[in-house]
């Protein structure tokens, strides 16, 4: 999946409640819950990290070994957040 630098949508509010995260699309009203990988990976939507950058980061802020497939999690993630319009693609 080539989704070149996906970037977060500008009305999209984050906020940590206990172990997991909220998005609140404000212009929606839809609210999104989801896990801290995957608020990582919400985070380092910001248009200048495009899908490796995203892999590497991952595996380097959480120690994943190398012979794990990241790259599967990740599309996976990044194309649910497409799906809830929560960040935009090129």
């Amino acid at each position: 999946m080539d989704t070149g630098k996906p970037l977060r949508k500008d009305n999209i509010l984050s906020r940590q409640l206990g172990n997991e995260w909220i998005l609140y699309d404000t212009a929606s009203g839809a609210v999104h819950v989801i896990n801290s990988m995957a608020e990582f990976v919400w985070r380092m939507c910001d248009g200048s990290h495009d899908l490796v950058d995203i892999e590497n980061g991952i595996r380097n802020a959480h120690m994943v070994p190398e012979d794990r497939n990241v790259g599967k999690d990740l599309g996976d993630i990044i194309r649910k957040f497409a799906d809830l319009g929560v960040i935009s693609l090129p």
